[in-house]
C-alpha cells in the first residue's frame, strides 16, 4: 500500500497549555496514514468489512512501529458512529477522545506497573459493564508480557469467552514470555521493523509541515539511526528541530548526534583493508576527539561492512549505509579483502560492541578490536593453506589454485606422500572384493567403479573451496553397496569430522559436489572407522587420560584465551612421551 506524500493526518487540536512533541502531533490517525505495516493493516480492515473481528488482538514488535497507534484507530473503526467502518470520520466524540486516550470506552492499561492478579480481577470484574456510549468497550494492555503469571491466570477464563460487548488489544516488545496460553487465544500479528526510505519519507512529510528545509542526506542519516522505529525518529527529529536553523544538513545531524560521518568511517574501513593499523587508530583518534561514542564509530563501521558483504556476493539487496556516490568507493575496498576476512571482521567488531555495554574501558575495546582487524590476514589464503596441510597429512600432494584450474577430474592423483596418518592401500580387486562393484554396474553407463573413485578422491577433492577441501581430504570412499549410494569412512582417528558432515548443510554440499564429478545422481553415508584402524594412541586407556589432561595445560589454556577458541580434541603423540 503506497501512501502519497502530503497526507499525514493531524486531527488533534494544539495543545492550549504548552508544547505537543512531534512524535505525538503527526501520530498516525488513519490507516491510511501507518507506515511500515500494510500487511496487520490490510489483515484489519478486511476483518471490519467480512464482520470478522475477534474478540482478542496480539500486536508484536520492536519499539516504536505503530502497535500502539494501529490499536487506536482499529478501536476508532470498530466505535465511530459511523462505524464499524474501515474509514473512521476522525470528528465525532469517540474518534476524538480515542485519539487522545481519553474514551471511557477504551480502557489503555500499562502491563508493566498493572501487572499484578489483584488488577487482572479488578478488570474481570469491570468487563461485565456494559459500555457507556460506545459499540464495544475495548481494553488496550501495553507490555502484556509484564504481567505475572497468576495475572495471565486470572486473564484466561474471561480472555477466552468474553462478553459479546469486549474486545482485547495486547501489545508486547517481548512475544516469547507470554504463556502459550494466553497466545492460542489471540489472533497475533507481528509488526516489521521500518525500512530507512519509508522513515526518511515521513520525515520529509514532517519537516515540510513544520517549514523546515532537510537535505534528503541528512534525512537519510536519522532514518539510519533510529533502526527502524518510526518514534525514534521522530524523537531525533525534534531534538535537531530544537537546535534551530532554517536548515538541516548532514553536517548539523552527526554533530548534533555524535555520529562518525560516512567519509571518515569509509576512512576507517580503506585503512583496514590496507591493514595499515597505524592510520586505522589515528581515525579512531580524530573521531572520539570529535564527540564521538565508540559505539557509535563501532555500529557505523558494522553497518558499512555489511553493505561492503552484500556487494562481496552480489546480493540484490538495498543498502543499509552506503549511498549510490558511496557506493563506488566500498567497491574498492571489497576488492582487498576476501568474503571470509569480511566475515571475520564483522564477527570481530559485533564481539567488541557487546562487549562495550557498561564497561568503562570503551575506547580501549575499540582500539583492540580495530587492531584485530586491521591485522587479520586473508582468510581465503589462510583457508587454502589450512587445505594443504591437511592434504599432506592424508597421504595427497598439495595442490595450488593454479594447479586447481587446470585439473581435471579424469586426471590420476600422483603417487601420495608419507604421512604420518597410516593409511591402507587401496584394496585390489582380488583382496577386497566386496568393496568393488559388480560388473554389471561398472559397465553400465560408464559408472566409475569404487577402485576409480578412491584413486582420484585426493585430487579431485584438492580442487574445491578450501573449507570443502579440508572436509573431503579427511574421507575416502570405502564402499558402494548399491546403485547409487558411496559410503564414506573418516582417515584413522578422525571419527570426529562424521558429526560435522552430517549436517544437513555440509552434506547437501558434499553430495552435490560428488554427483558433479561422478555424473550420477547418488547419496552419500557416513560410516565411523572401527575400533581396530583407529592410532593406538586412541585406544590406549592411559594415552587417552594424558591426552585428555593436556587440556588443562597452561600453554592450551593460554592458546585458547589468545584466539578466543574451544577445545575439540587434543592429540597426544604416545612415542614422544615415552621417549
Amino acid at each position: 500500500m503506497s501512501r502519497p506524500r502530503g497526507t499525514i493526518s493531524n486531527p488533534s487540536d494544539p495543545d492550549p497549555v504548552g508544547y505537543t512533541v512531534v512524535a505525538r502531533r503527526y501520530r498516525p490517525q488513519r490507516f491510511e496514514d501507518v507506515v511500515g505495516q500494510d500487511h496487520v493493516v490490510q489483515a484489519l480492515k478486511n476483518a471490519i468489512r467480512l464482520n470478522r473481528v475477534t474478540h482478542a488482538y496480539l500486536f508484536s514488535g520492536t519499539r516504536g512501529v505503530g502497535k500502539t497507534s494501529i490499536a487506536r484507530i482499529f478501536a476508532k473503526c470498530l466505535n465511530c458512529v459511523h462505524g464499524p467502518t474501515e474509514t473512521p470520520d476522525l470528528t465525532c466524540d469517540i474518534c476524538r477522545a480515542i485519539a487522545t486516550g481519553d474514551d471511557l470506552d477504551v480502557i489503555e492499561i500499562d502491563g508493566a506497573s498493572n501487572n499484578g492478579v489483584e488488577q487482572v480481577r479488578e478488570l474481570r470484574d469491570k468487563v461485565r459493564t456494559a459500555p457507556s456510549r460506545a459499540r464495544f468497550k475495548i481494553y488496550y494492555i501495553d507490555e502484556v508480557h509484564m504481567l505475572s503469571t497468576g495475572a495471565f491466570n486470572a486473564l484466561l477464563k474471561t480472555l477466552e469467552e468474553p462478553p459479546e460487548h469486549v474486545k482485547f488489544f495486547f501489545a508486547t516488545t517481548e512475544p516469547n514470555k507470554i504463556p502459550i496460553t494466553v497466545l492460542s487465544r489471540c489472533q497475533r500479528y507481528d509488526f516489521a521493523g521500518i525500512t530507512p526510505e519509508q522513515i526518511a519519507e515521513t520525515l520529509a512529510e514532517i519537516c515540510a509541515r513544520e517549514q523546515v528545509e532537510a537535505d534528503p542526506e541528512a534525512l537519510g542519516v536519522i532514518a539510519r539511526r533510529a533502526s527502524g522505529s518510526m518514534r525514534d525518529s521522530q524523537s531525533l527529529l525534534e531534538q535537531l528541530l530544537s537546535f534551530g536553523g532554517e536548515r538541516l544538513t548532514v553536517e548539523l545531524v552527526q554533530q548534533q548526534l555524535g555520529i562518525a560521518s560516512d567519509d571518515r568511517t569509509l576512512d576507517l574501513l580503506d585503512a583496514l583493508s590496507r591493514r595499515d593499523a597505524a592510520e586505522a587508530i589515528r581515525i579512531v583518534d580524530q573521531t572520539a576527539s570529535a564527540g564521538v561514542q565508540p559505539t557509535e564509530l563501532l555500529g557505523g563501521t558494522l553497518e558499512f561492512l555489511r553493505d561492503a558483504m552484500t556487494i562481496a556476493v552480489k546480493a540484490p539487496v538495498s543498502m543499509l549505509s552506503a549511498s549510490p556516490r558511496q557506493k563506488p568507493r566500498l567497491k574498492e575496498i571489497v576488492e582487498r579483502w576476501s568474503l571470509d576476512t569480511l566475515l571475520a571482521a564483522l564477527q570481530i567488531l559485533a564481539e567488541a560492541r557487546g562487549r562495550l555495554r557498561g564497561s568503562q574501558h570503551g575506547r580501549t575495546l575499540v582500539e583492540i578490536a580495530i587492531l584485530r582487524v586491521a591485522l587479520l590476514d586473508n582468510q581465503g589464503d589462510l583457508g587454502e593453506v589450512v587445505a594443504r596441510l591437511v592434504a599432506l597429512e592424508s597421504g595427497a600432494p598439495p595442490v595450488s589454485t593454479a594447479e586447481k584450474k587446470k585439473l581435471t577430474p579424469a586426471e590420476p592423483a600422483p603417487q601420495p606422500l608419507a604421512s604420518k596418518v597410516e593409511q591402507p592401500s587401496p584394496p585390489s580387486p582380488d583382496a577386497a572384493p566386496a568393496l568393488m562393484e559388480s560388473p554389471a554396474e561398472t559397465g553400465s553407463g560408464g559408472e566409475r567403479d569404487l577402485a576409480s573413485i578412491s584413486t582420484d578422491w585426493a585430487a579431485w577433492a584438492s580442487t574445491h573451496t578450501p573449507d570443502l577441501s579440508s572436509r573431503l581430504l579427511y574421507l575416502r570412499p570405502i564402499d558402494r553397496p548399491e546403485p547409487g549410494i558411496l559410503v564414506l569412512e573418516p582417515l584413522p582417528g578422525y571419527n570426529w569430522i562424521v558429526g560435522l558432515c552430517e549436517r544437513p548443510e555440509l552434506r547437501t554440499r558434499i553430495e552435490s559436489a560428488i554427483r558433479q564429478w561422478l555424473d550420477r545422481d547418488l547419496s552419500v553415508r557416513f560410516s565411523k572407522a572401527e575400533e581396530a584402524r583407529m592410532p593406538a594412541t586412541a585406544r590406549h586407556p592411559s594415552a587417552v587420560a594424558r591426552a585428555d589432561g593436556l587440556a588443562d595445560e597452561p600453554i592450551v589454556k593460554l592458546i585458547v584465551e589468545l584466539f578466543e577458541a574451544k577445545v575439540v580434541r587434543v592429540e597426544h603423540d604416545d612415542a614422544s612421551a615415552e621417549a
